[in-house]
C-alpha cells in the first residue's frame, strides 16, 4: 500500500493482555546512528490474536484506538501466516520515500513479544509510534444495575411505532453484559473447545450441536462467513478475528453462551433438548429483550439513543446521531458500508468523536450489528400484562410465533432503526450477510 498521506504513520501492537487500558500515549523512539528499537515487554500474544495483525484488522484497530486524521488509512502490514490455521508468525512494514527522504522498517515478533524499529535520521517529526492500549477484542462484563425502567416508545413521537407501544414499566434484576459484541476470534475459541469436547460436529460447510435437538449454529457455507474450519481447527479469515461474529444463527448464539459457560465451569442456562431457558442459572445466555433495552439505555430516561440528547419529536432525534457515534447506513463513517471492528467507537473513530460507551460501559448498543435476544417476537406483546412482569422473558410460544427478537439496528439500517426502543425480528435459523451479532449476559 502506498505511503500514508502527510507521512503520518500509526503502529499498534495487539495482545490478549496489554499494558494499559484505553488510548495509549505516544512513544518517541530514541535514534542513534539512524537506528532505534522499542520493545513492549510483559505482553502475552497468543497465535490466534497474532493472526489479527494483518492489514484489515490493523486498519480498524488503529482507527479505533488512536485519535488522528488519517486520510488514506494506515500502512499495509505484510504478515507471514500458517497455511492451515491462518495464524500469523510475524509481520513487517517497510517504507522508503524520496521527498522527504527517509527509511522505516518495523518488525513484530509474537514469540519475542517485541516491536522493533529501524529508522533513518531524516525521519519526519510527525511520525508517532504507539504502544497499544487495551485490545478491542478483549470484552469485559459490565454491570447493569437492577430496578424498574420504562420500556418502549410512545406513538405520539414515532409514527409507525405500534410494536413499541404502549410504554410500560419493567423491573429487572441486576445482571452483567459483555461490553462488546462477540468477536469472530471469541467464537472460534469457544467452538474449538466445544468441538474438542464432543459437543459439536463441524465441516467446511456446516456447524451443528450434538447435544439435544440438532440445529445449525453457523452456516459455514455462507460466502460472508468469516469463520473457517479445516483439519479439526476453527480459525477466522485473516484480519477478521477482531470483527464481531455476524453470521451465527440464534441457535448458534445460544450455543456459544452454553459452551462458554461449560468452559468456565458455570451452569448452562439452556437445555438443548427443548431449547428452554432457566434464567436462574449462573452461566452465560442471551439477554432478554427487556434486559437488552435496559442495558442500551445506560441508565438514561426518555432518550432516543444510548447517549444524552433527545429531542421532543422523532425528527429532532436525528440531530443527535452521525458517523462519529454509530455505524449505520449513510452515516458517512469509515465503515458505513460494512460492519466495524469491536470497540471501534472508543474516542479514536473516524470521523473524530468522543468515547461512545454508554452509562453502563457498553459499546455498539446502537448500530454496527443487530443483536439476537432470547425472546420470541410478537408485535402486540407490549400491550399484554405479562410484558410488565418482573424479569419478563417475552411471550410464551403458542405455536404461532416464528421469529426471535433482534435489537440495536445495524450497519445496513437507517438512523431511526438505531433507537433504544426500536424492535425487529428474524428467523432463528437466519444467517444473514454480516447482519446479526450478539453478546452474552449473566447474573
Amino acid at each position: 500500500m502506498k505511503t500514508i498521506v502527510n507521512s503520518l504513520i500509526i503502529i499498534t501492537l495487539l495482545s490478549a493482555s496489554l499494558l494499559d487500558a484505553g488510548i495509549s500515549k505516544p512513544v518517541t523512539p530514541k535514534t542513534k546512528k539512524g537506528k532505534s528499537k522499542l520493545k513492549v515487554k510483559n505482553v502475552e500474544m497468543t497465535p490466534s490474536l497474532a493472526s489479527e495483525l494483518s492489514y484489515t484488522n490493523i486498519l480498524c484497530i488503529l482507527n479505533s484506538n488512536i485519535v488522528t486524521t488519517v486520510a488514506a488509512g494506515p500502512c499495509a502490514m505484510n504478515g507471514k501466516f500458517k497455511k492451515k490455521t491462518g495464524e500469523a508468525k510475524s509481520w513487517k512494514y517497510k517504507e522508503k520515500t524520496k521527498d522527504p527522504k527517509y527509511k522505516l522498517t518495523v518488525n513484530v515478533s509474537p514469540k519475542k513479544n517485541s516491536l522493533k524499529l529501524k529508522e533513518s535520521e531524516d525521519m519526519p517529526d510527525d511520525l508517532l509510534i504507539y504502544a497499544a492500549g487495551k485490545a478491542a477484542v478483549v470484552s469485559d462484563m459490565k454491570t447493569v444495575t437492577g430496578g424498574s425502567f420504562y420500556m418502549g416508545a410512545s406513538n405520539e413521537y414515532y409514527v409507525g411505532g405500534l410494536t413499541e407501544s404502549p410504554v410500560h414499566p419493567v423491573n429487572i434484576t441486576e445482571f452483567k453484559m459483555e461490553e462488546f459484541e462477540v468477536s469472530n476470534g471469541q467464537m472460534c475459541r469457544v467452538m474449538q473447545w466445544a468441538y474438542d469436547n464432543g459437543h459439536v460436529s463441524a465441516s467446511a460447510t456446516s456447524l451443528v450441536n450434538k447435544d439435544g435437538v440438532q440445529q445449525s449454529l453457523i452456516n459455514m457455507a455462507n460466502y460472508a462467513c468469516d469463520i473457517k474450519f479445516a483439519e479439526g481447527k476453527f480459525y477466522a479469515d485473516k484480519g477478521r478475528d477482531g470483527f464481531p461474529c455476524s453470521v451465527a444463527t440464534w441457535y448458534g448464539a445460544v450455543a456459544y453462551c452454553n459452551y462458554k459457560s461449560l468452559m468456565e465451569s458455570l451452569q448452562a442456562c439452556v437445555n438443548f433438548v427443548d431449547w428452554s431457558l432457566d434464567i436462574t442459572k449462573n452461566g452465560y445466555r442471551l439477554p432478554t429483550e427487556a434486559e437488552w433495552e435496559k442495558a442500551a439505555r445506560g441508565g438514561l430516561v426518555a432518550q432516543w439513543y444510548p447517549w444524552a440528547g433527545a429531542g421532543g419529536t422523532y425528527q429532532d432525534c436525528h440531530n443527535y446521531i452521525d458517523g462519529s457515534k454509530a455505524n449505520y447506513s449513510q452515516s458517512g463513517g469509515l465503515f458505513n458500508s460494512e460492519v466495524a471492528v469491536c470497540g471501534y467507537f472508543n474516542g479514536g473513530q473516524i470521523p473524530t468523536g468522543t468515547d461512545m460507551r454508554n452509562g453502563y460501559g457498553l459499546y455498539d448498543m446502537a448500530g454496527n450489528l443487530q443483536e439476537w435476544c432470547w425472546d420470541w417476537y410478537s408485535s402486540s406483546f407490549y400491550g399484554k400484562p405479562e410484558a410488565s412482569h418482573d424479569d419478563t422473558t417475552g411471550p410464551v410460544q403458542d405455536g404461532t410465533l416464528q421469529y426471535r427478537v433482534v435489537r440495536g439496528g445495524g450497519w445496513g439500517g437507517t438512523r431511526g432503526e438505531l433507537r433504544c426502543a426500536a424492535r425487529d425480528d428474524a428467523g432463528p435459523t437466519s444467517s444473514a450477510f454480516r447482519g446479526i451479532g450478539f453478546r452474552c449476559v449473566k447474573r
